[in-house]
C-alpha cells in the first residue's frame, strides 16, 4: 500500500529536530512490505506546493501527520501552532481529494507528541477523524493492515477518534521494544548542516514523578531500553553512511540504568567510531566510572533536568534528587572534562523571591557552561500540575488548555519573576532565556553553523567572545 508520512514542524529555534518518531512508524511499515515515503515540511520553501507535488505524484491510500508540539513551551514568548497544523489538514484534504478522484478523501491520522497530549482538542481544532496516542508503531501498523483488509479500525489499542460527534481514546499500549527508524527516508543532512548534530533514540519510558512531565503517560512509567548493540550500529551509519560527526541522545535520562549507558559507550569505544555527542540525564545516581566511559567514547556535554535549585522548588517539581546531588555531579563532569548545562523551569510550585535567590546563588556557584531557564510551566492533562492549578485556581476544572496555560507561583507572581530572572541573566555570561530572548536565536545558531560549530547553541558559549557572535 502507498502510504505517505508527513512531518509538520517548522521550528528551527534553537535548532531544526529531525523527525525520527515519523522515521520509526515508517520503519515498521516497511517491514510489513508498504511503500513508505516522509515528506518533511520543516524546510520547505513552499508548503502548498510541496504538499501538492508529493501527494499528486504518490497518490497514497493513506497519509499519517506528525505533530512535534501544540506550541513552543516558552514563555512569555509563547506561539500556538494549531492554526498552522489546520491549514496543513485543510489542504491535505483537497489535495487527496484531487490525486485520487474520488468523492471522499483519504484518511488522513494524526500522530506524533503534540497530538497525544490533546487528542480530543487536536480532532476538533482540525476536523480529523482518526489519531493515534502515544507511540505510533504497532497502531499505524494495524490501522493499514485494517483498511487494505477492509476491516473495522475503532477497537485498535492507542487509537483515538471522533465518532458522530462524541470522543472516543482506546487504552495506550507501550511497545515491548523498539529498533533503529528508517533514516533513508529523512534528510540527514540537511539537519546536520542547519542543526548541527543528529538524533539518536536509546530507550523509552520514565519511572519518575515529575509533576508537570507528561512523558511517564505517553512513554510510560517503565524503562524499555535498546539493545546496545543496535544502537551502536545506528551511530556507526550516520558516521560511515552520512558523515554524520556528532550526535544528540535524545531520551531524558541517558544516564538510567547504568549498566545500560555503560553499554552503549563501550559499544563505540570498541568499533573505534570517532564521533563526539551530547545527552540528558538526571544528576540522580551519576557515577565517576559512568562518566569516564563517556568521555572516552566522545561525549562533550551532558544536558540536566534539574529544574530547580532551592530544596522547597525540588520537592515543589517532584524531583528525585536534592541539592547535594546536583553539587556533586556538577563536580565529576568538572573532574571527568565534560561540560554542563542546567535546564531550569523557574516559577513553579513553592516558587518565592527568597527560592528564586538560592537558585541563582547555586548556579553560581557550581558555575556550569551553561543554565538553559524557561520562565512558568506549561500545563498539560494527565499531569500532576493540571490538579495543582486547579486546586490552586490557577485554571478552571474541565478548562480547555489546548491554547497554553502557564503555571507561576502565586508566591511569586508574574512580573516579579521576569524582573528577577531577567536582571540576573543578564549579567551572567552563561544563562539562556528563550522567554525573554536572552543568546537564543535562530540566527544566531545559523551564524554558528556557518562557522562549522556542532553541537547544541549552550556548549558554543565559550566561542562568544573569540568570534563575536553572542
Amino acid at each position: 500500500m502507498q502510504i505517505l508520512l508527513i512531518s509538520a514542524n517548522r521550528e528551527k529555534t534553537p535548532y531544526p529536530v529531525t523527525p525520527i518518531g515519523l522515521a520509526y512508524v515508517a520503519s515498521a511499515l516497511i517491514r510489513d512490505g508498504h511503500d513508505v515515503e516522509i515528506l518533511d515540511l520543516c524546510f520547505a520553501e513552499d508548503i502548498i506546493s510541496s504538499l501538492k507535488q508529493t501527494i499528486s505524484r504518490k497518490k497514497p491510500a493513506i497519509i499519517g501527520l506528525s505533530i512535534r508540539n501544540i506550541d513552543n513551551l516558552t514563555y512569555p514568548k509563547s506561539v500556538f501552532y494549531l492554526p498552522y497544523i489546520k491549514s496543513v489538514v485543510d489542504e491535505i484534504k483537497r489535495l487527496s481529494l484531487q490525486a485520487v478522484s474520488r468523492e471522499m478523501a483519504v484518511p488522513v491520522v494524526m500522530g506524533g507528541s503534540g497530538f497525544s497530549l490533546f487528542p480530543e482538542g487536536v480532532l476538533r481544532y482540525t476536523g480529523l477523524e482518526f489519531g493515534i496516542v502515544g507511540e505510533g508503531e504497532n497502531a499505524f501498523c494495524e490501522f493499514v493492515k485494517r483498511r487494505e483488509g477492509k476491516k473495522g479500525v475503532y477497537d485498535i489499542p492507542n487509537l483515538a477518534y471522533l465518532k458522530g460527534g462524541r470522543f472516543f481514546q482506546n487504552p495506550i499500549v507501550f511497545a515491548g521494544g523498539f529498533s533503529k527508524p528508517a533514516r533513508l527516508l529523512l534528510d540527514n543532512e540537511k539537519y546536520f548542516q542547519f542543526g548541527g548534530m543528529a538524533n539518536v533514540q536509546t530507550k523509552r519510558g520514565c519511572p519518575f514523578k515529575c509533576v508537570y512531565c507528561t512523558y511517564p503517560y505517553l512513554d510510560g512509567n517503565r524503562i524499555r531500553s535498546r539493545d546496545a548493540g543496535d544502537i551502536t550500529d545506528e551511530v556507526e551509519e550516520l558516521a560511515n553512511k552520512y558523515g554524520i560527526d556528532y550526535l544528540f541522545f535524545v531520551d531524558d535520562i541517558f544516564n538510567q540504568p547504568v549498566d545500560h549507558a555503560m553499554d552503549i559507550c563501550r559499544g563505540i569505544i570498541k568499533r573505534g567510531l570517532k564521533i563526539n555527542w551530547t545527552c540528558f540525564a538526571t544528576p540522580k545516581d551519576m557515577t565517576p566510572e559512568l562518566l569516564g566511559l563517556m568521555k572516552d567514547a566522545g561525549c562533550m556535554g551532558v544536558e540536566f533536568g534539574t529544574d530547580a535549585a532551592s530544596e522547597e522548588t525540588l520537592r515543589g517539581m517532584g524531583k528525585s534528587f536534592t541539592l547535594d546531588d546536583v553539587r556533586k555531579v556538577s563536580g565529576m563532569c568538572h573532574d571527568a572534562g565534560i561540560e554542563a548545562a542546567h535546564y531550569l523551569i523557574l516559577g513553579g510550585p513553592g516558587e518565592t523571591e527568597e527560592t528564586l535567590k538560592e537558585t541563582f546563588t547555586l548556579m553560581d556557584e557550581i558555575n556550569p557552561r551553561a543554565v538553559i531557564a524557561m520562565t512558568g510551566v506549561r500545563i498539560y492533562p494527565n499531569t500532576g500540575l493540571e490538579k495543582m492549578s486547579i486546586a490552586q485556581g490557577v485554571i478552571r476544572n474541565g478548562e480547555d488548555i489546548l491554547q497554553p496555560r502557564f503555571y507561576i507561583s502565586p508566591a511569586i507572581g508574574e512580573e516579579r519573576l521576569l524582573s528577577k530572572v531577567k536582571d540576573h541573566a543578564l549579567t551572567r555570561s552563561n544563562w539562556i532565556v528563550p522567554g525573554l530572548d536572552i543568546r537564543n536565536s535562530e540566527e544566531r545558531m545559523a551564524v554558528l553553523r556557518k562557522f562549522g560549530n556542532r553541537g547544541p547553541l549552550w556548549n558554543m558559549l565559550k566561542k562568544r567572545n573569540k568570534e563575536r557572535l553572542l
